[in-house]
């Protein structure tokens, strides 16, 4: 039995009252994205983005977004679809899901959600807190009061606030979300997490979970992220460096980027860019690794 096969069939078992939304996850480089091309072709499924980073339309190389040519094959959804430089939540990125599922259920399409962002993932199959939107000039003055008072001063005013969430996030942009939403609301975001309504975008999922050798799946990375610098991975960072984006931005987290700047700004050689790449490439799925084992159930673990 193929491995098509085999989920067609799990998914039979299960017998669900209604169309169930595939959802493909696993550590970056596994090979998510061939396997939702091959079901999409046996299924009529369309490929909708779980990847924080394969939203961005400046990095289309370094985070391995589907070619021109996987696009004519299968319709694919939400990749390239915002600038580097601008704002995108969860809460954004399911709202859009929403939307496409309207559509491509009406086609009597199968909606096949890809990607290895946990929180993506996570928000689909069980839902998000709905927290009101921070109106912008009060995310201007927060991030205005941040580059005043610098990283340790603004998460002591945090703690003021939040003390649940300090414990958990340090990073510039969360910290500065949470800050707002409590101008704006007089309310912890922790509070808003615990007390607001569930917002579900579907009821039915079949989940799978890609596993490797970890061994082959560094190794799959690593061949992976020289071909993205053969693509022309530093050209894109070039660009980057060029429209002078603020480097605090979520897009700058993709694995490599930094290091390709550094390489530019001739503070460390390329050779010494890519190994470091590979390195936190290692590290980062690690990282997923321990995400899925603690919060990620899913109806049918696939080794290949």
């Amino acid at each position: 039995m193929s491995i098509i096969q085999l989920i067609e069939s799990k998914i039979l078992d299960l017998n669900f009252d209604e169309t169930p939304i595939i959802v493909i996850s696993g550590p970056t480089g596994i090979g998510k994205s061939n396997l939702a091309i091959s079901l999409a072709k046996n299924i009529n499924g369309v490929i909708i983005n779980a990847d924080s980073m394969q939203i961005y339309k400046e990095l289309k190389i370094i985070s391995s977004q589907p070619s021109d040519r996987d696009k004519k094959i299968i319709s694919h959804e939400l990749y390239g679809i915002k600038s580097i430089c601008q704002k995108f939540s969860v809460m954004d990125w399911l709202e859009l899901v929403e939307e496409k599922l309207d559509v491509i259920f009406n086609k009597n399409k199968i909606p096949i959600i890809v990607g290895g962002t946990g929180l993506y993932i996570k928000s689909a199959i069980n839902g998000i807190s709905k927290i009101p939107k921070v109106d912008n000039d009060v995310l201007e003055e927060c991030s205005k009061l941040f580059e005043k008072i610098g990283l340790l001063e603004f998460r002591k005013l945090v703690k003021e606030v939040d003390e649940e969430f300090i414990e958990k996030n340090i990073d510039k942009q969360r910290l500065i979300r949470a800050y707002s939403v409590y101008l704006q609301t007089g309310k912890a975001i922790s509070q808003w997490y615990k007390s607001s309504s569930i917002s579900k975008i579907y009821k039915t999922f079949f989940s799978i979970l890609l596993e490797q050798d970890r061994e082959k799946n560094y190794q799959n990375c690593e061949n992976r992220f020289e071909e993205f610098i053969n693509k022309g991975a530093i050209a894109e960072v070039k660009f980057l460096k060029d429209k002078n984006f603020d480097r605090s931005l979520p897009g700058f987290k993709c694995l490599g980027v930094n290091w390709i700047l550094k390489y530019l700004e001739k503070e460390i050689t390329l050779e010494d860019a890519i190994l470091l790449s590979k390195r936190d490439t290692r590290r980062y799925i690690k990282r997923q690794l321990t995400w899925f084992r603690h919060n990620f159930n899913p109806n049918l673990i696939l080794s290949i």
